[in-house]
């Protein structure tokens, strides 16, 4: 078979380099995250030392790590909602690709690059003749295959990134055709999404786990406060792991994880509250490291028949009363950075070039209300619906990210001022998103990698095309639709970075949802911890050479 394999490698260099190397913002942006770059290379020295110092005693320890986070995985099944990133994060799984820090693709589980056939529908994935599944089952094309069809059937961000024509394994060799040519495959195995483990044993996976070929095995759930525990895998197929165990511990409030740093409690932490980085990022006693992201903040719009927001004046006004710039800066402490378009300000998309008709405008938004009919009717000093009814917009939000309940406040107070009634929800992150995905809801904040596969694409596709997976919000425009289906078959860089900037722009002229912020990762650990990484692609939390260094 003709391939271009030499293509598909140019493709995907150039691609991400665009990605690194991307436009500037009007914006105040950190370039690594950090408010100081001397404290960013000097946490990145001192991880090196401890990284050294862990390879150079070249023993196992029998320590458990404690690991804190503001978030979890809501069950251990990988087709259950966004679990299947905790199977990376965890280190129980792998993907066929793997992401580099400058979000290129590199083989993983896949023992090469990928190669294309000429039409660019045939891909040829060889596996890796030595990896096994902890079990110590090989991993077999044919194994690989049946987690990408459990995967691609459950799975809405699987299935929105490619359409599957065929697929099947040879011992080591695994093809997969598409109906349409899908370039970027070498990024979209990297996604998570595509996880592999043994669909063989799957009895009692959302509570047990799957059985995977990453460095830990999982060994505790706990369903109520998403508490996990893994423990070395003895036969991960990468070499010996340094660590006996990680518990992760979900602690939602900021404060709490925090205190618990300080105190010794844990000995690392992941998205330490702004409030505190700094701290971290000055103390020798710590390891700071912290990552641009892709992620976006959003506030998603519910715009579906019989909902408030159906009318576009009103989520007009709302996106109008958001001031993303003064949050960013008072209350974020300029670590996350004020949204302005759908793509994350670190990505080539037009964060400074595409036009807001939305901008921070509290007069412009009241005007928009009471030339709508959004009126006063009873006295009560809060605006009516126009024929006279109850006007309440409801916000739901979690803390499980510093920004999201921040926002939600700084709207509801912005409202107040106009005398727009916001009600504002706080629940846990799950129940969030089962609201969002249900429909259930007015506002319902989110925050959501935009480039989970090195491009935007996808995820673009899977919240705003008519018929995208997690389009609950009721929008649909052709337009829109149409750019998509450009977007499917387009391979030139350049050309697929001005599609996305046309869908950008006509998300944001039809006010579909407001974009809060961007955040930036971080990871704080002792200095005596290495191995646990703050990655853009925000995946890999921990690996085989995660362990203490004394």
């Amino acid at each position: 078979m003709k391939t271009r394999k030499i293509l598909a490698l140019l493709l995907a260099a150039v691609l991400l380099l665009a990605l690194a190397g991307c436009g500037g913002s009007s914006q105040a942006e950190p370039s690594s995250g950090s408010s100081s770059p001397a404290a960013s290379n000097a946490a990145a020295n001192n991880g090196a030392e401890a990284a050294a110092a862990v390879e150079a005693s070249d023993t196992q320890s029998d320590r458990i790590m404690q690991l804190g986070t503001s978030q979890g995985s809501a069950s251990l099944d990988p087709i259950n909602g966004y679990d299947y990133w905790y199977m990376l994060r965890y280190g129980v799984c792998e993907t066929l690709m793997k992401f580099n820090m400058d979000m290129t693709p590199a083989p993983w589980l896949a023992a090469e690059m990928p190669t294309v056939s000429e039409d660019g529908l045939t891909w040829t994935v060889r596996i890796r003749d030595d990896v096994v599944f902890s079990s110590g089952e090989k991993l077999t094309a044919a194994k690989a295959m049946a987690a990408i069809e459990r995967n691609y059937e459950s799975i809405a961000t699987a299935k929105a990134a490619f359409t599957l024509a065929d697929i099947s394994a040879d011992g080591q060799t695994l093809t997969i055709t598409t109906e349409t040519p899908s370039l970027l495959m070498p990024y979209l195995l990297a996604d998570p999404a595509f996880v592999i483990y043994d669909t063989a044993d799957l009895a009692d996976v959302a509570d047990k786990g799957p059985i995977g070929t990453g460095p830990f095995v999982f060994s505790a759930f706990d369903a109520v406060s998403h508490d996990v525990s893994v423990v070395r895998n003895e036969n991960y197929w990468g070499g010996p792991v340094m660590c006996a165990g990680i518990d992760f511990h979900i602690l939602a409030d900021a404060s709490t994880l925090n205190f618990a740093l300080q105190n010794g409690e844990l000995d690392g932490g992941y998205s330490v509250d702004v409030e505190f980085i700094q701290n971290y990022i000055n103390d020798p006693a710590f390891i700071a490291q912290t990552s641009s992201s892709t992620r976006t903040s959003f506030g998603f719009m519910n715009q579906n028949p019989g909902r408030v927001l159906e009318d576009e004046v009103l989520r007009q006004a709302v996106i109008r009363l958001t001031d993303r710039a003064t949050v960013c800066r008072a209350l974020l402490y300029d670590q996350f950075i004020p949204g302005v378009t759908p793509l994350t300000s670190a990505l080539p998309y037009g964060y400074d070039e595409l036009n807001d008709i939305n901008a921070y405008d509290p007069d412009g938004a009241a005007a928009l209300l009471d030339g709508a009919g959004y009126v006063d009717k009873d006295g009560d000093g809060y605006r009516d619906m126009p024929d006279g009814s109850e006007l309440t917009i409801g916000i739901t939000t979690y803390p499980n990210r510093v920004e999201m309940p921040l926002f939600a406040n700084a709207l509801w107070m912005a409202g107040n001022k106009i005398g727009l009634r916001f009600k504002v929800e706080e629940t846990d992150q799950s129940t969030a998103w089962n609201k969002l995905v249900a429909g259930d809801y007015d506002i319902c904040e989110m925050s959501i990698a935009m480039a989970t596969s090195g491009d935007p694409e996808n995820q673009l596709k899977t919240y705003f095309h008519s018929q995208g997976g997690y389009n609950k919000c009721g929008y649909a425009n052709p337009a829109v639709d149409e750019l998509f289906e450009k977007l499917r078959t387009e391979s030139d860089v350049n050309s697929r970075i001005e599609i996305i900037k046309q869908i950008e722009q006509i998300l944001m002229d039809d006010s579909v949802a407001i974009y809060f912020c961007y955040p930036v990762m971080n990871f704080v650990t002792k200095a005596n911890v290495a191995g646990v990484t703050s990655h853009t692609s925000d995946y890999y939390w921990v690996s085989k050479d995660t362990g203490f260094s004394d």
